[in-house]
C-alpha cells in the first residue's frame, strides 16, 4: 500500500510539474507566424484553393490576386512551391521570397519563377503585394510574347543538288 501511495504522489507531482511548465511556453514570434501564414497562403494556391489562398491576403490586395492566379490550375500548373526567404524590416512588415515551378498545360517545358511577397502584420499577417523578381514570365497573368512557329522537325538539314546544277536545301 506505501508503495501505491508514493507512486500516486510521484505521478501526481509529475503531472503538476507539467502542467506548470505548459503555462511557460511563449507565444510564437513574428517570424513564425508571417511563415505559417505564407506557407498556408501558397500551399493552398499551389493546390488552386484560392478561396483558402484569398483569405491570407488584405482585402486591398485581393482583386490583385484573384487577377494573377486566374490562370492557376486553369491553362497552368503549379508542380512545386518552396519559401526560399523570409525578412523581417520592421515588427509588422514581412518579405518572403517564394520558388515556383510550374508548366503551361499546353507544353511540356518545366519553368521556374522567383516571386517576393510583401507581408502586413494587420491583426494577422496578410499579403498586401506579390511581384515576379526572377525567372519565366507568365506566371502571375503577366502578357507572354509569342514562341515563334516551330520549323519541320529535321536532325541534318539536306541539300539536293538537280541534274541542271541547282543546289536546294532541305
Amino acid at each position: 500500500m506505501r508503495k501505491l501511495c508514493s507512486l500516486v504522489a510521484v505521478l501526481t507531482g509529475a503531472s503538476l510539474a507539467g502542467a506548470s511548465l505548459a503555462g511557460c511556453m511563449t507565444p510564437p514570434t513574428p517570424a513564425e507566424r508571417v511563415t505559417d501564414a505564407a506557407m498556408a497562403l501558397n500551399i493552398a494556391a499551389r493546390f488552386n484553393q484560392l478561396d483558402v489562398a484569398v483569405g491570407h491576403t488584405s482585402k486591398a490586395a485581393r482583386p490583385d490576386f484573384m487577377k494573377h492566379h486566374a490562370a492557376w490550375g486553369q491553362s497552368l500548373r503549379i508542380v512545386d512551391v518552396e519559401m526560399a526567404s523570409l525578412s523581417l524590416p520592421d515588427s509588422d512588415r514581412a518579405v518572403v521570397l517564394v520558388d515556383y515551378a510550374w508548366i503551361r498545360n499546353n507544353e511540356g517545358t518545366m519553368r521556374a519563377t522567383r516571386v517576393e511577397q510583401t507581408w502586413k502584420d494587420d491583426a494577422g499577417w496578410h499579403l498586401v503585394r506579390e511581384q515576379r523578381v526572377a525567372g519565366d514570365i507568365g506566371l502571375l497573368g503577366e502578357p507572354v510574347p509569342e514562341a515563334p512557329p516551330a520549323g519541320p522537325d529535321k536532325q541534318f538539314a539536306t541539300r539536293t543538288i538537280h541534274e541542271d546544277g541547282a543546289a536546294v536545301t532541305e
